[in-house]
């Protein structure tokens, strides 16, 4: 779900490192500062099996296939983390995350229970559980986690999307606007504030001002990967059978710049793929 790249989890995970392991891992926490989240996936090719520091590789490369929609690999890269290390409660939180996004309910309860139990104040533990019970169809359950971590840590990215999931599901767009805006004050810099208004507005069908609210969120950050998906989506809806050459060319554009990013959605292929069968129609090429 998000460009979210605060590193403080990974203080939880030091391990004593080589030179080689340690050039890896800052190649990878510098990629993913930047939005390169296809080059933090390939960073753990670089590390040996036994490698010290693979644990901490492994635990952002979870995130950032959190990130490009692909949550059976990111499950795979957290779980291998617990393993390693038990009690690490940033990749208890991802593992339950990435079951949370595959379905896998009941999964998904026990690393977050064993998070919430060591970390009871953590932000990240909080969401997580009330991205279950959202999961799970318990809309006031969820309701009353995330209302809560959101008014504890307003400025926090990942509790201000959790929550304005909640506030779409209830259709209250009004108040969803109202927090997209209130977070662009709070963090001018960061892409998400401008990406939910976007998101509001498009379920409002005020398409032209999503589609320039979505290009405002690409100027804070061209790596935000859902942006891209977003407008890609609704430039194609919006094309009328690629009568619309300027919205049928944007959205090709931003189908292109999803998947060189990494994005794992594989239900946008077939429409991308469309694209490509008449790009030279629609683009004149």
């Amino acid at each position: 779900m998000n460009p979210i790249r605060s590193l403080a989890p990974l203080a939880l995970l030091a391990l004593a490192s080589t030179a080689a392991a340690e050039s890896t891992l800052a190649s990878a926490v510098a990629d993913f500062r930047a939005g390169r989240f296809a080059a933090v996936v390939e960073a753990r090719e670089h590390l040996p099996a036994d490698a010290l520091e693979r644990a901490r590789v492994q635990y952002l490369v979870g995130e950032a296939l959190l990130v490009l929609d692909r949550p059976e690999e990111a499950e795979r890269a957290f779980a291998a983390v617990v393993a390693a290390r038990p009690a690490a409660v940033p990749a208890q939180v991802g593992l339950g995350r990435a079951l949370t996004r595959l379905g896998r309910l009941d999964e998904a309860a026990a690393p977050l229970a064993a998070a919430l139990a060591a970390e009871p104040e953590d932000v990240g533990t909080r969401v997580a559980q009330g991205e279950l019970a959202l999961a799970r169809g318990d809309l006031e359950e969820a309701a009353k986690r995330l209302e809560a971590v959101h008014a504890t840590a307003p400025e926090d990215p990942l509790a201000a999307r959790a929550w304005f999931e909640v506030l779409l599901r209830r259709d209250d767009s009004a108040a969803a606007a109202t927090l997209a805006e209130d977070l662009m004050q709070r963090r001018p810099e960061h892409p998400l504030g401008s990406f939910l208004l976007a998101v509001v507005m498009e379920r409002d069908g005020e398409d032209e001002a999503a589609q320039a609210q979505y290009l405002r969120t690409l100027e804070l950050d061209p790596t935000f990967v859902d942006a891209h998906k977003n407008l890609a989506i609704l430039c194609h809806t919006l094309s009328d059978n690629y009568t619309d050459k300027a919205r049928a060319k944007l959205a090709y554009e931003h189908y292109a710049a999803y998947f060189e990013l990494g994005g794992g959605d594989e239900r946008l292929r077939g429409m991308y793929d469309e694209l490509l069968v008449y790009r030279e129609q629609i683009l004149g090429a």
